[in-house]
């Protein structure tokens, strides 16, 4: 499935979550009246991510089943809004925490398989881009940003492991150059505390198998770009040789 078709489906499998003139949000000082107002007025498909960050966002949590039914309530515009890369809130690890998967029977199997398909497919997209996505960041941000808020990290390990684009390829060489340490098989990532998540890609990283593929993957690149940066050039070399250690 597309990431547009993904989004178009998102519309209609939250449809029923409704929301009245007033949100679960906090009035004393994150979000004001006007903020609110002009948020739930606003079409869903029009919201901007600045009138989103205001509106809704910039709230502390709350916590309650109303937070979240109102946050699916916004989810398709959200995931929107970031399949192109504008994100409603300060840092763009956070975007998904409010979903709460970590508790899974808050939602359906089809809300949970429909958000499943998003992140592989945005995750997709900015395998596209070398060696920043249009927003400035780069992939690891987008891995954390979906490992944090618990969705299913395999899935989008397996499309950069299947992916077959040169930029795929160079991303993989700098995120093992930046994020994980050969000496220790671990991945870098220190900044959650979702341990599962951490585990699964040094786990990933270590596969015979994905080492492997992306080894043959480097090789094809060094053989087929004469005009590689002398830099990408030995940095590639020296992703290859970790991968064969």
């Amino acid at each position: 499935m597309l990431l547009e078709e993904v989004i178009e489906k998102s519309y209609k499998l939250f449809e029923s979550y409704t929301i009245g003139q007033t949100l679960d949000v906090c009035k004393r000082c994150c979000v004001s009246d006007a903020d609110e107002a002009r948020l739930v007025n606003t079409p869903l498909r029009e919201v901007s991510s600045s009138v989103l960050r205001a509106g809704y966002f910039e709230s502390a949590r709350a916590y309650t089943d109303r937070e979240l039914w109102e946050m699916k309530h916004f989810l398709p515009r959200v995931l929107e809004l970031v399949s192109n890369f504008d994100f409603p809130c300060v840092s763009v690890e956070e975007v998904f925490l409010r979903l709460e998967l970590h508790q899974p029977k808050r939602w359906t199997s089809e809300e949970l398989q429909l958000l499943q398909d998003f992140s592989v497919e945005f995750f997709k997209k900015c395998l596209s881009y070398y060696p920043y996505s249009p927003d400035g960041d780069d992939i690891s941000t987008y891995l954390t940003m979906f490992g944090v808020a618990h969705f299913p990290v395999r899935p989008i390990l397996d499309a950069w492991t299947n992916a077959e684009n040169t930029e795929s390829t160079l991303l993989f060489k700098d995120f093992v150059i930046n994020e994980f340490n050969y000496q220790t098989s671990s991945y870098f990532e220190t900044q959650n505390e979702n341990e599962t998540f951490n585990e699964i890609v040094s786990n990933w990283l270590n596969d015979a198998a994905v080492k492997s593929k992306f080894s043959i993957k480097i090789d094809s690149i060094l053989a087929e770009h004469q005009n590689l940066d002398a830099d990408v050039i030995q940095e590639s070399r020296l992703v290859k040789e970790l991968l064969n250690m």
